[in-house]
């Protein structure tokens, strides 16, 4: 049809879209944009838009390679998706990016969900594997492949530290950790920076990762294939040798590596091939990567001795290769080394061998000649080979050594693994320009995998067809068995490649002859051809490309050798880690590659070209790397596989840049469009039959289906009427199958009725429109009328009502202007008359005001002459005044002086003084005892001064009196002791200036520290809480049955010993036994002070809480549940207490500590038991501050264990009560996604458990929260308690809801939104009638109300975009842009979010975040920091409690 969407090809972008411009038949020979010879020459079609990033291949109506390039290409550069679906198989783009999607949020987020209900992800495969793992008890195995810098490592990094996290505790315990801590060790020691990849690993591991009964992780093993050795001794431009190398050198500075004697890595020989810019990698710090190695090595049990040993070999191999070899004799035919050679020197010293010999079997080798060992020189080159050779064993065997190590280190201890995870991290098909025998080897085994891959994807389709008991016929797929057999079958390219290595004077050529002979003359084989410009090369046709592989190299690397007399120096040597190494010879079974990679060294030791052959190692590397990938192969069928393909979207490394031609070369190779293949073969689409009538119940009728058998009936009755051809769909058990191309038909059928729907709709509702138009005209014409006849009516009525008032208007403004006539003449008359008198009055007035002004001025002249005499004979008298007062005031002055030089005063400013002042005293009546003694008061005066009994003013008037009188006989000394004092008051004065301001300093410095202080205060006790509920698991049992013995031995003792005075409320002593908050003698903290009580709440059998007081289980265990229910809350906490206060009144502190050590203990056993309980703690005069801690310790650890069982009971209803429960009956059910609530290929056979029982609803989150709460109600609990405890469960149940949102992409509509918006005020309301908003627990549900209000706004403007950043504060840039992606309609009446909408949204979010830490997922681990406040306790007496006789505690009655 014209208008439709196809695919047409393209050189640059590979497929391109296209529309038909006009109709198609067969038969036509018109040119549109495609030519078309034949119908099956016809351009594959477009799928529908609502398909478009499908997060699943399979899904797509129309398989084919141009859609799965597009669907790739669209989830990569539009949504920013790296992961997605085919089939069984998840294809992984490397984004070259860091991206925030792998943290332990992330993995909480997935862990527990079914892989067909999240978003394609590494973490969605590895728990697909561990569930299967731990439901049927079968090995699985997770298989990586892809070119080199497609993302292998990370991936399977990814995947070990998923199991090490769902597979351990809550913290990672030792065998996880050695897991995780191989990784940076492999990698130094495997990895390299290629033109590809700056990490590129050289080999091939497979892990199998361990587990036990509980599904925990109990050990692992790791086996590595084709080390890359060839890399030790040669690098290509640009590229690296190993990181270890590289790691040494930047690291030979510190004090351990001096002895290496190592240089920078420019000046080796080993590490400066590929050029000087390659040398460092950007973004690494190799320091750092090596203590990182260093590390890991000390978690795996590698000492420190040893690992010195380990780099002593690394830089002996680099020394080796700055070992200068020098040619000699006539034409080179010798060679030699200088003795003086430094490079061998160090290369000696560092692995302890004799450099002599190493020097001489460097450059010569035995040789046997008719029984006789001779020794032959070799020539320079020869020389130089055998030194490669040589460097390349001996790392060969230290990685094999590396790997051995890590295997015994990561080994089970104490118990056999019930089953394991092997994650296969393997090399994809490689072809280069020049492709040799390690491009060989890797495709060879890329076949291997390719067969044993597509016959599992047929297996997994032909389960379904029967479990769904299909009539199918046989499945027809490409199977790569020829090619295999090609390479590997009798006579194969390996066969003769073996055979040949074992001629005497094999060479490439006679090989090639070899193969062409077999292959293309005696039995032709459609995969093997012959290169027409060369007779040296072969081409074989593999499933992913057609490889040309020269033969020059094959031999030698398929041979291996090295020559025996080195190692045997190395045997000798005086390190037992080198010692250890060559004492045996490598065993066979393993592979290898001198030049390719090679975990295993596998090298034949020879003596010489010309030696037997029984003295080499017959096992050559294609040998051997046969036997390895067998078994490799019986490894994978005995596990269920699943399949994670890589793909390296450019060659630039450039972030989220997507290159077709790459991309689509690399899904040939690695099978995904094999699958599409497969898929496409049989019946790739299939609906349940619910889904299929939900969808397309316009084309099926029926409007009185209820049951799932009617359902399926209409289905069958139905379907033949719209599909003729009935071998384009098959009905089965639960499922309709479809071929490909079958589901875009049903869709076009489906728009066509609802267009059809549409245009009669819109005729009835014209009409309609129509016919309400004509009555609201009439109406409104009618309408009109009624009021113009009005409006003239009242327009006559108001001229009417104008001419009247005209006519009173003008009789009233005649009357005014007369009247106004009248006045203004009279008041000219009154006018004139006013002036006229004024004027006479006025004249009168200023001759009374002269003769006023002349009496005026006599009386000022001579008041003026009175004042004059006066001023100065009042001067004269105020003089003589001032004179009399100025002696007056400077006797007084004198007086005051001496008493400010007072002793009192110096005392305030320096006691001191004091001192001072008595001697001064001494030497005063020293003189007056030379002048003669008269002054005996004076001196007395004194006395009583420096005795305190008389003021310093009475002391300093005799002090001056005396000067008075003998003014010549004081000495000059009292002057000068006086002026030091006086000094030293103000060096006082001054230093208590500058105290005080460094006061003030110190002062702003703590205020601003305050705030830091808080927050590390906040942290530390969350650690604090962290460390102590670690604590409390590891306590042991016997300690708990030792001290509980403690207890009864207590209370046998108050039995006999109890006072009736505590009975009857009548203390002894001054410390009264009821509770009152009385100043106590131990100084309590803030931490110390605990709450009145504790709830202890446990969930029985029938899952109803049962709320005891733990005193009372403690003290009453025989005490039956109803009993203890009844009971007043703190009964059995007060009962304890009042003992305490007994022993502490009766002065028995032993007694009294001995109960509180009791009560600890017996609190700790009920906690391990599953029962939570707290004491209450009031002052007392015995000295208990040493239980402080540990009662305050057991608060927060019965706090934490209260929380995490209603945790266990909240996590699994989460996700189903509050994403997936439809409260709205019917809203969800009016449109379901094409396919987008199809499983993927292969049905879960747990779906039909996960829906046999009822689906957990928002009701049953709330009985747990309300049972919660009842408990902690009954016990009288502060609010603040409760508070926290709900706060603590809301940011559970928030966080966990939007992280589950944020990764399905089912829930992300307006209809779901629109439920979850439902679900979530349920909740909110909740907490608001139980008075819990005040905590904080509300605010928390923030982020997952803006998140479904951004599910139900509009989102087509720009106005919208603003209103949606403005409104979504709570929610980070990428959470709103992730809930924008992944955005997907529900029904025909919605849009896609465009993409301009989604980059818009972007820019205004730039704005707003800042420099914000990109966040996607919210921490569900996060733990708020509770703090318990104090509570004085309440005064009860002992006579005021009401104990039941049911708790059998008579002993404690009154007598």
């Amino acid at each position: 049809k014209s208008g439709a969407s196809v695919w047409v090809p393209d050189p640059d972008e590979v497929w391109v879209s296209a529309k038909l411009l006009q109709d198609y038949s067969p038969g036509d020979k018109n040119e549109v944009l495609y030519p078309v010879a034949s119908p099956a020459g016809l351009p594959p079609l477009g799928n529908p838009d609502i398909l478009e990033g499908e997060n699943d291949l399979t899904a797509l109506s129309f398989l084919h390679e141009p859609a799965v390039l597009h669907n790739l290409r669209v989830r990569f550069l539009d949504y920013s998706s790296i992961y997605t679906y085919c089939g069984i198989v998840l294809v992984a783009l490397n984004p070259y990016d860091q991206l925030p999607i792998y943290g332990e949020e992330v993995i909480d987020a997935y862990s527990g969900q079914d892989m067909a209900d999240m978003e394609p992800h590494i973490f969605s495969v590895a728990e697909e594997a561990y569930r299967t793992m731990t439901r049927e008890e079968k090995n699985q195995s997770i298989i990586i492949s892809g070119e080199s810098g497609a993302g292998k490592t990370v991936s399977a990094k990814f995947t070990m530290r998923y199991f090490a996290v769902v597979g351990g505790a809550a913290q990672q315990t030792s065998v996880e950790e050695r897991v995780l801590a191989s990784n940076p060790i492999m990698e130094s020691f495997g990895n390299a920076k290629t033109t590809r990849n700056n990490n590129s690993s050289r080999f091939g591991k497979y892990i199998e990762i361990g587990f036990g009964r509980k599904g925990d992780i109990i050990g692992a093993n790791m086996k590595t294939y084709l080390l890359e050795k060839s890399r030790v001794v040669f690098q290509s431009s640009q590229e690296r040798n190993y990181h270890i190398f590289y790691q040494l050198c930047s690291s030979r500075n510190l004090p351990e590596m001096r002895v290496l004697q190592l240089d920078a890595a420019e000046t080796f020989h080993y590490t400066n091939q590929g050029g000087r810019d390659s040398l460092q990698i950007p973004g690494t710090d190799d320091i750092m990567d090596l203590e990182h190695t260093r590390n890991a090595l000390t978690i795996l049990g590698v000492l420190p001795e040893q690992q010195m040993e380990l780099f002593r070999i690394l830089a002996a191999v680099l020394h080796l290769g700055n070992v200068h070899i020098q040619a000699s004799g006539r034409g080179g035919d010798r060679s030699y080394i200088d003795r003086e050679d430094r490079s061998l020197g160090v290369f000696s010293n560092l692995l302890g061998v004799e450099r002599t010999q190493m020097a001489h079997w460097l450059c010569h080798h035995k040789l046997a000649v008719g029984g006789e060992m001779l020794v032959k020189p070799m020539s320079g080159q020869q020389a130089l080979e055998a030194r490669d050779a040589l460097a390349k064993h001996v790392y060969g065997q230290l990685f094999m050594w590396t790997v051995t190590r890590l295997n015994s280190a990561l080994r089970a201890q104490g118990q056999r693994p019930k089953a394991f995870i092997g994650v296969l991290d393997i090399y994809g098909f490689e072809t280069f320009e020049k492709n040799s025998f390690e491009q060989f080897c890797i495709n060879y085994a890329n076949e291997k995998l390719q067969q044993q891959f597509n016959r599992h994807v047929f297996q997994l389709e032909q389960e379904e067809y029967v479990r769904e008991e299909l009539p199918w016929s046989r499945i027809e797929f490409s199977d790569n068995q020829p090619c295999i057999a090609l390479i590997e079958g009798q006579l194969g390219v390996l066969d003769l490649l073996d055979e040949e290595c074992r001629m005497p004077k094999g060479s490439e050529e006679n090989w090639a002859r070899k193969l062409y002979d077999q292959h293309q003359s005696n039995k032709p084989s459609p995969h093997f051809r012959k290169p027409r410009m060369s007779n040296s090369a072969f081409i074989i046709l593999h499933f992913a490309d057609m490889v040309q592989y020269e033969c020059d190299g094959f031999l030698e690397k398929n041979r291996d050798t090295v020559f025996e007399e080195p190692i045997n120096v190395l045997r000798a040597s005086q390190s037992e880690l080198v010692a250890e190494l060559f004492q045996q010879a490598p065993a066979g079974g393993n592979l290898s590659l001198s030049a390719g990679k090679s975990s295993i060294p596998n090298g034949s030791l020879c003596s010489g070209p010309g030696k037997r052959a029984h003295r080499e190692h017959k096992l050559t590397v294609s040998f051997q790397f046969r036997q390895s990938l067998q078994l490799l192969m019986e490894a994978l069928n005995s596990t269920t596989p699943h399949y994670v393909r890589c793909i390296k979207p450019n060659d630039l490394k450039e972030p989220f840049v997507f290159d077709p031609k790459r991309a689509v070369q690399q899904l040939r190779a690695c099978g995904v469009l094999e699958t599409i293949r497969i898929s496409a073969a049989g019946f790739p689409s299939r609906w349940t039959y619910a889904e299929f009538y939900s969808r397309y119940r316009v084309l099926l009728g029926g409007s009185g289906v209820r049951n799932q058998e009617q359902i399926q009936a209409l289905c069958q009755l139905a379907l033949p009427q719209l599909i003729p051809d009935p071998e384009q769909y098959c009905f089965g058990k639960t499922k309709v199958f479809f071929r490909a191309g079958q589901v875009a038909l049903l869709e076009r059928l489906r728009a066509e009725r609802l267009r059809a729907a549409g245009v009669i709709i819109q005729s009835w509702v014209k009409g309609w429109l129509g016919r309400r138009r004509y009555h609201k005209t009439r109406w409104a014409t009618l309408t009109i009328q009624r009021y113009t006849r009005g409006a003239l009516a009242r327009r006559l009525a108001d001229m009417l009502r104008y001419t009247k008032a005209a006519v009173v208007i003008q009789k009233t403004y005649r009357m005014v202007a007369i009247r106004q006539m009248f006045l203004t003449i009279r008041k000219a008359t009154v006018t004139i008359q006013a002036f006229t008198r004024g004027t006479l009055a006025r004249r009168q007035h200023r001759l009374a005001v002269v003769e006023r002004a002349a009496v005026l001025l006599q009386s000022a002249v001579r008041g003026w002459l009175a004042r004059q005499a006066f001023r100065r004979v009042r001067a004269a008298v105020v003089l003589v005044q001032c004179c009399v007062r100025r002696k007056a005031a400077r006797r007084e002055l004198l007086r005051r002086k001496a008493e400010a030089r007072s002793v009192e005063k110096f005392r305030e400013l320096n006691k001191g003084m004091e001192v001072k002042l008595m001697q001064l005293q001494l030497r005063a009546d020293h003189q007056v005892r030379e002048t003669g003694g008269c002054f005996g008061t004076e001196r007395e005066g004194a006395g009583m001064v420096v005795s305190g009994w008389i003021g310093p003013g009475v002391f300093m008037r005799l002090l001056f009196g005396l000067y008075d009188r003998f003014s010549g006989t004081i000495p000059m000394q009292c002057t000068q002791e006086l002026q030091a004092l006086q000094a030293e008051r103000n060096s006082l004065r001054k230093e208590k200036e500058d105290l005080s301001a460094r006061f003030l300093a110190q002062e702003k410095c703590a205020a601003q520290q305050d705030k830091t202080l808080t927050a590390e205060l906040d942290e530390e006790r969350r650690k604090y809480q962290g460390l102590l509920r670690e604590f409390t698991r590891l306590e042991q049992r016997y300690d708990n049955l030792r001290e509980m013995s403690m207890l009864t031995e207590v209370l046998m003792f108050y039995q006999l010993a109890w006072v009736p005075v505590c009975l009857l409320g009548q203390p002894k002593t001054a410390s009264e036994l009821a509770l009152t908050s009385a100043p106590a003698k131990v100084d309590y903290e803030k931490k110390g002070q605990f709450i009145k009580s504790l709830c202890v709440s446990k969930f029985n059998t029938n899952h109803h809480l049962v709320v005891l007081c733990l005193p009372t289980s403690l003290c009453f265990p025989d005490v039956r549940v109803d009993v203890g229910l009844s009971l007043p809350p703190g009964l059995a906490a007060k009962v304890l207490f009042l003992c305490v206060r007994q022993a502490d009144g009766s002065g028995d502190k032993a007694r009294a500590r001995s109960l509180c050590a009791a009560t600890v203990t017996a609190i700790k056993g009920a906690l391990k038991e599953g029962i939570l309980g707290t004491e209450d703690l009031v002052p007392l005069t015995t000295d208990l501050s040493d239980f402080i801690r540990a009662l305050s310790d057991l608060c927060i650890q019965s706090y934490q264990q209260l929380l995490s069982v209603t945790e266990s009971r909240l996590q699994p209803i989460i996700v189903p009560s509050m994403l997936e429960s439809e409260m709205i009956p019917g809203l969800s059910a009016s449109g379901v996604k094409l396919g987008g609530s199809r499983k993927r290929t292969g049905s879960d056979p747990r779906a039909g458990e996960r829906g046999a029982g009822e689906a957990p609803s928002m009701a049953a989150v709330l009985r747990v929260l309300g049972a919660l709460h009842m408990a902690l109600s009954r016990q009288a609990l502060p609010p603040t308690v409760t508070e926290q405890a709900f706060r603590q469960l809301t940011h559970l149940l928030s966080a966990s809801a939007l992280n589950s949102l944020l990764l399905r992409k089912d829930m992300c509509s307006w209809s779901r939104g629109l439920q979850i918006r439902y679900n979530v005020s349920l909740l909110e309301e909740w907490l608001r009638s139980r008075e819990l908003q005040a905590g904080g627990a509300v605010a928390l549900l923030e982020p997952l109300i803006q998140a479904t209000q951004l599910l139900q706004v509009g989102k087509k403007t720009e106005a919208d975009a603003q209103a949606l950043v403005h409104s979504c504060n709570a929610l980070s840039t990428q959470q709103i842009v992730k809930i924008l992606t992944l955005y997907t309609p529900h029904s025909d009446l919605e849009e896609r979010v465009t993409l301009n909408f989604i980059r818009v949204v972007q820019g205004l979010l730039k704005e707003r975040s800042g420099n914000q830490a990109p966040q996607l997922l919210l921490d569900v681990r996060r733990v708020f920091p509770v703090t318990f406040p104090y509570l004085p306790p309440s005064p009860i007496r002992a006579d005021q409690l009401d104990i039941p006789d049911s708790l059998k505690i008579s002993f404690l009655r009154r007598t």
